[in-house]
């Protein structure tokens, strides 16, 4: 595990309070580098009429980095804050390590750092912590790319990048890939205890994003993803059987556990991916009922109306079987059926999400990294299809 590292001075701390947002239209560099071109159609050509999609994705430069998922850059824009798994940046610089100093709100925070597409070991940031984390070390005196990603999930707290040190120079960092997916879910999309074993009694500390279908899926593709989802939570209740705090009722927040800043959904994906209904239904819930399905609607509405030129995508599993999965599968699948019904081309149910078997256990019977790899290639193929890519 990484220790965290005392702030000698001797460093160069690189990122001052300097922030932007790439738009389309207006941009903003910290450098000689051009920005991202974020494209300027709203979906489909002018001269042959054909659906193209939606432009690439705008990419997000503040603090002297790229940013990854939801991003509050409002708040204080030298001093970024993020919460949802996955969300993380990427930094490029000259020299031979990087360091991040991370202010930790609320429960321990597990990330994992990726040097030159190499993934790291995960560390692990105690809780309401402010320290200096080695990133990279050691390296050759060259041009690096770094990237840091969240594991843990957004209702365990935020995390702020107060400063990057590195003795070098810190450079513009290299443009997005111009594919994005989003996913929202639940425990599953977080990958809730992937990395851990059926026993554990506590699988926050074997959560590991980075082997989530969604994630493994977006690599394959040369994407990225952003993941909207929270442990133990559905359409219209949540595992407990509770209704406050749904997805849907999340689904708008930049920070998971603040109400505010809202997402201003300036940046579109290519492809929303729902995986939501398990909660509702599992430990002997019975079925919700038309209000699973008329919420699920709703859902689907929000993110058509924020995102006019994406495939949304639902699906449901791997961890139901038999009467809960037809019964959920059959809302879903009636909730595409009326978005289509209003003229909605660009959704759709996929149904080839299987129950998984017992030996794809892990921590609570949740999807281990073997049947994510499954789900991974599942889901890729289908976006394939759909997107081009």
């Amino acid at each position: 595990m990484r220790s965290p590292m005392k702030n000698t001075g001797t460093t160069i701390i690189t990122v001052a309070g300097a922030a932007c947002m790439l738009l389309a239209g207006t941009g903003c560099s910290s450098g000689s580098s051009e920005p991202t071109d974020a494209g300027t159609g709203t979906g489909g050509s002018a001269d042959t009429g054909v659906d193209t999609g939606p432009p690439p994705p705008v990419d997000v430069v503040a603090a002297g980095v790229r940013w990854v998922g939801r991003v509050d850059v409002t708040t204080d824009a030298a001093h970024p804050r993020f919460a949802w798994s996955g969300t993380g940046f990427v930094a490029k610089f000259m020299g031979t390590s990087l360091t991040a100093q991370l202010a930790i709100s609320g429960s321990p925070q597990i990330f994992k750092a990726v040097i030159d597409g190499t993934p790291q070991a995960p560390f692990t940031a105690a809780a309401n912590t402010s320290m200096m984390w080695p990133l990279a070390m050691g390296l050759t005196s060259d041009v690096h790319t770094v990237e840091l990603y969240r594991q843990t999930e957004g209702p365990q707290g935020q995390t702020q990048l107060m400063a990057l040190t590195t003795d070098g120079t810190l450079m513009d960092p290299p443009p997005g890939p111009g594919k994005l997916i989003e996913l929202v879910g639940d425990s599953i999309t977080c990958g809730y205890g992937d990395l851990g074993k059926l026993g554990d009694a506590d699988c926050y500390p074997t959560e590991s994003h980075w082997d989530t279908y969604e994630a493994v899926a977006a690599r394959m593709l040369g994407a990225e993803v952003s993941t909207i989802a929270a442990s133990g939570r559905g359409i219209i209740r949540n595992y407990g059987g509770d209704t406050t705090g749904t997805m849907p009722m999340l689904y708008p927040l930049t920070l998971t556990n603040l109400s505010t800043p809202v997402w201003d959904f300036h940046i579109e994906p290519q492809a929303v991916v729902i995986n939501l209904g398990t909660n509702d239904i599992s430990n002997n819930k019975g079925d919700p009922g038309d209000a699973f399905r008329d919420t699920y609607v709703d859902l689907m509405t929000t993110i058509r109306t924020n995102y006019p030129d994406a495939w949304i995508i639902g699906i449901i599993g791997p961890l139901l079987s038999g009467t809960d999965l037809t019964t959920i599968q059959g809302h879903i699948k009636d909730a595409v059926d009326i978005r289509t019904a209003a003229g909605d081309s660009k959704v759709e149910f996929f149904d080839m999400i299987q129950a998984q078997t017992s030996d794809k256990f892990a921590c609570q019977y949740h999807p281990n990294v073997a049947e994510n790899m499954i789900m991974a290639t599942q889901l890729a193929g289908e976006l394939s299809a759909k997107l081009g890519w």
